[in-house]
Order: structure tokens, then C-alpha cells, then sequence
């Protein structure tokens, strides 16, 4: 790949972490943490909610996880937010109404043709 497209997919991909992301703004902070608030890293995180760390990246990545942010180079999370979002999955027992899950990638294996012959039994 050559340079200019290393940069290119470099800004690409802050764009999309900007996007997704909550940015860190320091009253918030500072707010967050008089409470009594938290901030907790990825490995953190993973262990609060009880979830592999490569499934909180990979729920980050879509965008269906709970509210995280940048904290230099790490990826952070207040504990209120990891609460909040262990409620509302708790509180939607067929999975995600949003069709976030058609995002993922799909299950290696068969074939949608194997998976039709399959059903229709032949």
C-alpha cells in the first residue's frame, strides 16, 4: 500500500472513532468523578461486565457497546455507562432491535446455497 493510502485509511479510521465516540470534555470529568464516577479501561471493562476483551473491541467496532471514549491511547469507559448499558440489554431479551447485528460478519461454514438446499430439503 503505498504512503498517501496508508494516511488516507489512517484518517478514515479516526473519522470513525470520532464519530462513534463520546470525546472526553473535562467539566464532564471533573463532574463525572465528584460523583463518585469511575473511569475504567478496556481490560476493566471487559472483567466488569463479563465479557472477553476482543468482544467489547469488536461491539465497539459496530458501534453497539457501551458509551466509551479515548483517555490518550486508551480506550475508557465511565462505570454509570457500562451499568446503563448492561440495563437496557437486561431489559431487551430477544437481542438488539436496532439490526446491529446485521453488521457483523457473516459465520464461516456453509453457504447461503447449502443453508437453502438444507430447508428445502434437497
Amino acid at each position: 500500500m503505498s504512503n498517501h493510502a496508508d494516511q488516507a485509511d489512517r484518517a478514515d479510521r479516526n473519522d470513525r472513532n470520532d464519530r462513534d465516540t463520546e470525546s472526553l470534555d473535562p467539566a464532564e470529568c471533573v463532574r463525572r468523578l465528584t460523583v463518585g464516577d469511575q473511569i475504567l479501561y478496556l481490560d476493566e471493562a471487559a472483567a466488569f461486565v463479563r465479557k472477553p476483551e476482543g468482544t467489547m473491541r469488536y461491539y465497539r467496532h459496530l458501534g453497539i457497546g457501551p458509551r466509551s471514549f479515548r483517555h490518550g491511547r486508551r480506550v475508557a469507559y465511565w462505570k454509570t455507562d457500562l451499568i446503563l448499558w448492561l440495563t437496557s440489554e437486561s431489559t431487551s431479551p430477544r437481542g438488539r432491535d436496532n439490526g446491529a447485528h446485521a453488521h457483523a460478519r457473516p459465520q464461516a461454514g456453509r453457504s447461503q446455497a447449502q443453508n437453502r438446499r438444507t430447508r428445502e430439503g434437497g
